[in-house]
């Protein structure tokens, strides 16, 4: 990432009061989310892990499941 993208980062982050790994962590998780529900391939691997209670990728998976009718 180029210096001014990182400057530009953190400092939105920063008058969001949230921390660049929390707010980067976000947008790939609805990013991820969009991808397991659009890519069977990428939803066959997701649902198919094991993730530890109460941790977001089982809230994820309990959350697409539910969608999906599983």
């Amino acid at each position: 990432m180029s210096d001014e993208c990182h400057a530009l980062l953190k400092s939105v982050c920063a008058l969001k009061r949230v921390p660049v790994s929390t707010y980067v962590y976000d947008l790939i998780a609805v990013d991820f989310e969009d991808l397991v529900n659009t890519d069977d391939a990428i939803y066959t691997l997701f649902v198919n892990g094991n993730y530890p209670e109460g941790s977001r990728a089982q809230a994820l998976k309990e959350k697409i499941q539910k969608h999906k009718g599983a």
